[in-house]
């Protein structure tokens, strides 16, 4: 073995080539890997959209849902499926299960499964369309064109050209047009001309669509020259529909369409309406490739756009919103500039207890495991993401902590006036086996998070990936490089240092405390106690506070049948509202008016990078509750923040489900007033609220059949007055531009059904009001199933200042009792509390194995039963310092407070492991010289500048994370301040509590022995 290190101490050339080599490649890699937001994540979702137009809800319930859901629910591996029928769209989610092993063959099952039905009504044109839910389908970019020099025709001509043009740039995916108002031709039959030449209406559309045909009749069957014969009788122009003939006689008469309508282009029917900052336009949603980066796609798009708009000579307004690479640079300049503040301080830290070139070696080994574990993230095609970064900064204090440890452990060695290269053999020789069992310890602690289960397991299985490359790297540079390179550093022995007197002080103050080495156990312990109790009652927990987001959301409900322009009249003082109350840190605010409902309109306001803004989220969005009464004459106006992190949907979703209709509409009533009765709730929705008012038009069969008019021409009548029928298309560039036929004027009323006639099968004119009766009824809501089950969801959002998701849902489905006061619903909870809880249990689980991992670990190199316990000791005491800073810091404990505490354990543990394996070995030698108490003073006493230098490194590393000395990220900041106060008090653990503990174990341990040698006797 010692030949071995010896002869790896004396390749310097060797070490040098590999630690340069390594920090090459990471620095090439960083240049090259791709950066994103978030990790690629497939959620195992698929979305199933079926577009029915004019179909009311139950329509679509009956005719589409039900439909797809019996085919669901014949495959296997589905975990579960929800669905909304709402008036002309059908939306079913598909959650997989997470035991399917090959979700692709599910997938595509599933498309096959939909694309087997056969049944729907005829009135479904397009088949329904199954999306596969990913982060990479998010859009990277919004781009707003508008202009005023040129026509909304033009406009839009530019606006497909741009979408085709962008498509083609490397990176893009996908871009998706909105606001756009497809062209179509407009034919509007003259209801009297109609019944003036005796014509029917679909008399009229078959006409139309029989003239627009091209077909190929078969070949002139000659040997020599074989040509195909087709007959061309498409139009050639929008005009010559015009021309079509609808009638002719003997007598002469020909009845052409522009004889009976008129004709014009048009655009299709504004249903929804987009507007950024208050105008309307157009907007493209630029989606990126998964693999591709998301900084560098934007910035294409961007030097495209720019060009476009020169070539425009600058007609072009182009206004870019929900620009996500913004927040992805921000967040790296942050992390980057904060660590490098944090390497300065390290490099100061370690200067001043070690000498500068040793600082300087020992400091080299960050670059190393970091940008070592950025190459091999490449190589496995992970990515540069917020977790990623997290995954490096809780790394840091771990891998400077196994370098310092061989730093002065040979530091000590040279000290004693010892050969250089056998000081770097004896230092590293000494500390071999603990610095590979806390190596190991480390990576079990977190390899727990590989056993994690759903969206968040997904989301997270990056941090123990990196955390193993970055040790394995750093073990590879402590081992390999070095060793060498401190053997060449040639360092005097000292006769003093400043440090002595420190050591000195703490000697005499380590006597004491052994002395009272039970007071002082029992002390630790009831301030642990309380410290427990104390966070469990007061303070809170949620997986993803809503602190520094960089997005709110607004949702605007009208009086139910509010018409779309009323309700974008009112969405034009809520834009102003929002761009009065937010002021300088509005970016945009973007309007979506009437995307399910005319009368509701969502918004998103964009501010400012939390890092660059003066007020927080929590500020602005105070103010905008405070001012949403100024708005007046609308039902609902609410303010609210998604949570950063992975899609889970509102803070708190309880599906109410049952087959019987009132008892689901008194528990959803119920459950609405116990929610808006907790404090800490806010935003409460339900999925039923009613629809618009219907106008019915009930038909006499009877009466029908006697005056020989069928349904299918009523249908027609009818959908052709009040909604228009696409006849035929032309092709018009890259696009089909559809002839749509109308009765009378498009816009017209309801009292025209009571003029409304139509032609039977003989001819003659009827009267719709001859065998049908109106009548109004109120509107009827989504129907909505979970499992094919009707139900009703409720959902809310809270203030984690107040309460939590668990409190919340426990309240409140207590106070609701099913059991004894609706029996027959059952509540099926969703959302953010669902989500928190399951991450939770399969990570307690996780934790569990890994601790008895490393137990087993410790117990082979201790080859002791209690000794393990002493250092696993350090795990619940170091939580102490994490919950009273993050009570006084006014934080909420956060699932990155969580990482935090996992690296935290990884830094105490390694401390404690060295202390232990360092008092075992002066154990050995001085056990018959010295009484017990001396050597445990000299022991901890040799690792107190270790253990205070390992602290001080970390803390130097991350305290400019921790408050931002380089820029904010609100995200990472508590998992900084969990590591840094953590260690703080871990510190304090390791020299004053482990000591007591281990001479109470060694004491425990001689007095069994000596029991036995009695009982033995």
């Amino acid at each position: 073995m010692s030949s071995i290190l010896e002869f790896l101490v004396r390749q310097k050339k060797l070490a040098l080539v590999f630690t340069i080599s390594v920090i090459a490649l990471g620095l090439l890699s960083f240049n090259q890997i791709q950066r994103d937001q978030f990790p690629a994540v497939d959620f195992e979702v698929i979305s199933i959209v079926t577009a029915y137009p004019g179909a009311s809800p139950e329509d679509v319930e009956q005719n589409i849902t039900n439909i797809i859901e019996d085919e669901l629910s014949n495959i296997s591996g589905i975990d579960k499926f929800t669905s909304t029928s709402r008036a002309g769209t059908s939306s079913i989610v598909v959650t997989l299960s997470q035991d399917v092993s090959d979700t692709a063959e599910l997938k595509q099952e599933i498309r096959n499964a939909v694309n087997r039905i056969k049944s729907l009504p005829e009135e479904v044109v397009d088949l329904p369309r199954v999306l596969d839910l990913k982060t990479s389908r998010k859009s990277v970019l919004k781009i707003s064109i508008g202009s005023e020099q040129l026509s909304y025709a033009a406009l839009r001509s530019v606006v497909d050209n741009l979408a085709d043009s962008i498509e083609l740039i490397d990176g893009v995916s996908e871009v998706e047009k909105q606001g756009y108002l497809d062209k179509e031709i407009q034919i509007h039959v003259d209801p009297e001309k109609l019944y003036r030449f005796e014509l029917s209406l679909p008399q009229v559309m078959s006409a139309i669509t029989q003239r627009n045909q091209r077909y190929t009749v078969g070949s002139n069957h000659q040997r020599q020259q074989e040509k195909t014969i087709v007959v061309l009788s498409k139009f050639d122009s929008a005009e010559d529909v015009g021309e079509v003939i609808v009638k002719s006689t003997f007598e002469g008469l020909v009845v052409r369409l522009k004889d009976i309508a008129s004709i014009q282009p048009g655009n299709v029917e504004e249903k929804s309406i987009v507007r950024v900052n208050g105008k309307k336009g157009f907007i493209l949603r630029v989606k990126k490739q998964s693999q591709a980066d998301v900084i560098t796609t934007v910035d294409l798009v961007k030097t495209h756009m720019d060009d476009v708009a020169s070539k425009y000579n600058n007609q072009l307004d182009i206004f870019y919103s929900s620009d996500l690479s913004k927040y992805v640079r921000n967040r790296l300049d942050i992390v980057t500039n904060n660590g490098l503040i944090g390497l300065l301080l390290v490099l100061v830290v370690l200067g001043a207890f070690l000498s500068f070139k040793t600082a300087f070696w020992v400091a080299v080994s960050l670059p190393v495991s970091l940008l070592g574990t950025v190459a091999l993230l490449g190589v496995t095609g992970e990515t540069i993401n917020l977790v990623s970064l997290a995954a490096m900064i809780l790394v840091l204090g771990i891998v400077v902590d196994d370098s310092i440890i061989v730093a002065e452990s040979i530091h000590h060695y040279k000290q004693t006036g010892e050969n250089k290269f056998k000081s770097a053999v004896h230092g590293f020789k000494r500390v071999i086996m603990p610095v590979v069992t806390t190596i190991l310890t480390t990576i079990l602690a977190f390899s727990s998070m590989f056993l994690m289960e759903g969206m968040m397991g997904k989301f997270i299985y990056v941090i123990p990936l990196v955390i193993i490359f970055a040790l394995v790297l750093s073990f590879l540079e402590v081992s390999l490089a070095l060793p060498a390179h401190l053997a060449g550093v040639n360092e005097a022995p000292k006769q003093h240092n400043w440090f002595e007197f420190f050591e000195d002080k703490f000697e005499l103050f380590l006597a004491r405390v052994l002395k009272i080495r039970y007071w002082v156990v029992l002390l630790f312990s009831v301030v642990l106690a309380l410290s427990l109790y104390f966070a469990m009652t007061q303070m809170k927990f949620s997986l993803f506070p809503t602190v520094g987001v960089d997005t709110i959301s607004a949702r605007m409900t009208m009086s139910t049948g509010s018409s779309l322009a009323n309700t974008e009249a009112k969405a034009q003082q809520v834009e102003a509202l929002i761009t009065e109350v937010v002021g300088k840190e509005l970016v945009s605010v973007t309007t979506d008016v009437g995307k399910y409902f005319t009368h509701k309109a969502k918004f998103t306001i964009e501010l400012v990078p939390s890092s660059q803004r003066t007020l927080d989220s929590k500020a602005i969005l105070k103010a905008l509750k405070a001012r949403a009464a100024d708005i007046k004459n609308v039902e609902k106006l609410k303010f609210s923040v998604h949570r950063p992190g992975p899609p889970q949907g509102e803070d708190i979703e309880i599906n109410l489900i049952s087959q019987i209709g009132a008892d689901n509409q008194q528990a959803a009533n119920r459950l609405e007033q116990i929610l808006l009765d907790l404090p800490g709730v806010d935003n409460v929705n339900r999925d039923d609220d009613p629809g618009k008012a219907r106008i019915e038009v009930k038909l006499d069969f009877e009466k029908m059949a006697r005056l020989n008019i069928d349904f299918y021409t009523v249908n027609r009548y009818l959908r052709a007055a009040f909604t228009g029928i696409d006849v035929t298309n032309i092709r018009e560039g890259q696009n089909d531009v559809n002839f749509r036929l109308y009765l009378g004027n498009s816009q017209q009323s309801e009292r025209f059904i009571n003029s409304l006639k139509v032609v039977n099968k003989s001819g003659r004119v009827v009267p719709l009001s001859n065998f049908s009766s109106i009548r109004n009824i109120v509107g009827e809501p989504d129907f909505n199933h979970y499992n094919g089950l009707r139900s009703i969801m409720v959902s809310t959002s809270i203030d984690d200042e107040k309460t939590s998701t668990s409190e919340v849902m426990k309240a409140a489905l207590s106070q609701l009792n099913l059991n004894e006061d609706f029996p027959s619903v059952r509540a099926v909870s969703e959302g953010g509390a669902k989500k928190t809880m399951e991450s939770m249990d399969s990570f307690k689980q996780a934790s569990i194995m890994a601790i008895f991992g490393i137990f087993l670990l410790l117990v082979l190199l201790f080859n002791s039963y209690t000794q393990p316990l002493l250092v696993l000791s350090a795990i619940p005491f170091s939580v102490i310092g994490v919950i009273w800073a993050f009570f006084l810091h006014g934080e909420t404990l956060s699932f990155f407070a969580i990482l935090g505490v996992l690296a935290l354990v990884g830094v105490i543990v390694n401390d404690s492991l060295v202390l232990v394996s360092h008092l075992n070995y002066l154990k050995d030698k001085a056990l018959d010289k010295v009484e017990v108490h001396e050597w445990i003073i000299k022991g901890v006493k040799d690792r107190l500048r270790a253990v205070v230098l390992t602290s001080l490194t970390t803390l130097a590393g991350i305290i400019p994370l921790a408050y931002g000395i380089g820029g904010t990220d609100y995200m990472l900041q508590p998992m900084a301040l969990a590591l840094g106060y953590g260690l703080l008090f871990g510190t304090l653990m390791t020299l004053v509590l482990l000591p007591c503990l281990y001479l109470m174990n060694y004491e425990f341990v001689s007095w069994i022995k000596r029991l036995r040698g009695v009982l033995n006797q």
